[in-house]
């Protein structure tokens, strides 16, 4: 397929090297410049050809975003600097870097060799994450290689640093500085110092990516949540869940606001959280795994074949690589009419275990999904302050019409344990906790080592407290 007709115009240039660019320029995505210096950093590319000798990179910075959250304003400016001081450190003009739209970094490395320079990018990464938010080695470098569009516009691919060498496979001469975490797949992670399954234990991972559609951006910021059965207290699998913010401000959007998208926006987000949670349990050993993982995505996105067919696939795939059972979570089902939801879980069962439907918290309309073919109904935990006595009855009424139109009641997103035991003497089936609650160490190491002992020395005080129903 020609770049035209993808929508990318040919570089406004003469110079015969662009032919090695046009060739490097099928399958890319596209960037907009959103810079007032647009033009400069753009000029200065093509005069030094970088992009097209495969020496310009971008690092974007959305899992980082994410991790600082409200912090992400205060400290905008010195991750930027301390991204310039680190790369003039090591490389003195004619090499250049520069942030780009407020949330990525571009850097020019015209006198380092393809590999050298991204594997130089990607210490400078991990420096920076070290830095300000923690070690992050367990995860891919955020790095692209940048080709030249247009006056407003670059293309990007992103790196693989196990198998990158530039255009044309080039290789380096000379050594290559050791690097402070493998990357996946390579050997040096275990020889570290720290090694990927203590990296994630040691606090939930999470990875972001951005989504546009009809001029909106917003972030899609994924992560895998601890699922546990309730009955026996047993961590059984996770849920491939996001955080959804707006790409200006970083707002959280909520349940309505999510609702309200355009469905082709909704789309995306399921899509992307899907890979990423994907990517996020292929990062794990099997025996963290567990034995399930709890697919969530809208109505609209299972009710588009396009989608639809995307989701079952990569899904089915990676069951199959993981040796794991699938659940499917259509959520959104507030006022779709009954045979409307038979039809779409009758369309996606054959590619799962079971399926379960997501509602409101509102007993009527969790009663409405009787007669669905659905097995379960999950309920997302509001986050309302209540007492104990209150929550154990208000998660009650939730739990017994559950089970009544659909056999099982699971809830999402608790904030801590003591919820999820009180939801066990209600009667919740199955519970999992809010990534944001487990930032802390002491939680992560909760999930991660002592979920079902923390559950029971939780419940244990709970008896005198609460009755057994």
């Amino acid at each position: 397929m020609s770049e035209s007709a993808q929508g990318f115009p040919e570089p406004q240039t003469s110079d015969p090297s662009t032919s090695a660019g046009a060739a490097r320029a099928v399958g890319r995505e596209p960037l907009m410049l959103e810079h007032e210096d647009a033009v400069i950093i753009v000029e200065r590319l093509r005069e030094t050809h970088v992009d097209i000798n495969g020496h310009a990179f971008l690092v974007k910075l959305d899992t980082l975003i994410v991790r600082l959250g409200m912090r992400w304003d205060a400290k905008r400016d010195l991750v930027f600097e301390h991204l310039k001081t680190a790369f003039e450190r090591d490389f003195p003009e004619p090499n250049w870097c520069i942030p780009v739209n407020g949330d990525a970094w571009l850097a020019m490395l015209p006198t380092a060799g393809s590999r050298k320079g991204a594997l130089a990018i990607a210490d400078m990464w991990r420096d920076l994450c070290g830095f300000f938010v923690g070690d992050m080695s367990s995860l891919e470098v955020p790095i692209h290689d940048v080709l030249v569009e247009d006056v407003d516009r670059f293309s990007l691919k992103k790196i693989d640093l196990n198998t990158y060498y530039g255009p044309g496979g080039q290789v380096d001469t000379g050594p290559i500085k050791a690097r402070n975490g493998g990357f996946q797949g390579d050997e040096t992670t275990h020889s570290a110092g720290v090694s990927p399954v203590n990296a994630l234990l040691q606090r939930p991972v999470m990875v972001a990516a951005t989504v546009s559609y009809g001029g909106r951006n917003l972030k899609v910021a994924s992560s895998i949540e601890p699922l546990f059965e309730m009955k026996k207290m047993v961590l059984i699998g996770h849920r491939l869940e996001a955080m959804v913010m707006e790409n200006l401000d970083n707002t959280l959007l909520d349940r309505k606001a999510l609702a309200n998208l355009d469905w082709n926006l909704r789309e995306q987000i399921d899509v992307v959280n899907i890979e990423q949670g994907l990517l996020l349990l292929r990062m794990r050993t099997p025996e963290q795994r567990k034995m399930m993982m709890v697919v969530p995505a809208a109505f609209s996105t299972f009710a588009s074949a396009r989608a639809r067919q995307k989701i079952t696939q990569d899904v089915a795939k990676a069951a199959a690589e993981m040796g794991l059972k699938v659940l499917f979570e259509v959520r959104g089902l507030d006022g779709v009419p009954p045979h409307r939801v038979l039809e779409i879980v009758s369309m996606i069962k054959p590619y799962c275990m079971t399926v379960v439907g997501s509602v409101s918290a509102d007993r009527k309309t969790v009663a409405g999904l009787n007669k669905c073919g659905l097995s379960g109904v999950c309920i997302e935990y509001d986050g309302a302050k209540r007492e104990e006595a209150v929550l154990q009855e208000y998660l009650g009424q939730l739990a017994t019409a559950a089970k009544l139109a659909a056999g099982a009641c699971m809830v999402q997103g608790f904030d801590n344990y003591r919820q999820m035991a009180i939801a066990r003497l209600a009667g919740v089936t199955h519970a999992s906790m809010k990534t944001a609650a487990l930032m802390s160490p002491k939680g992560a190491a909760y999930v991660a080592t002592r979920a079902a002992e923390g559950l029971r020395e939780i419940e244990t005080a709970l008896p005198s407290i609460l009755p057994e129903s």
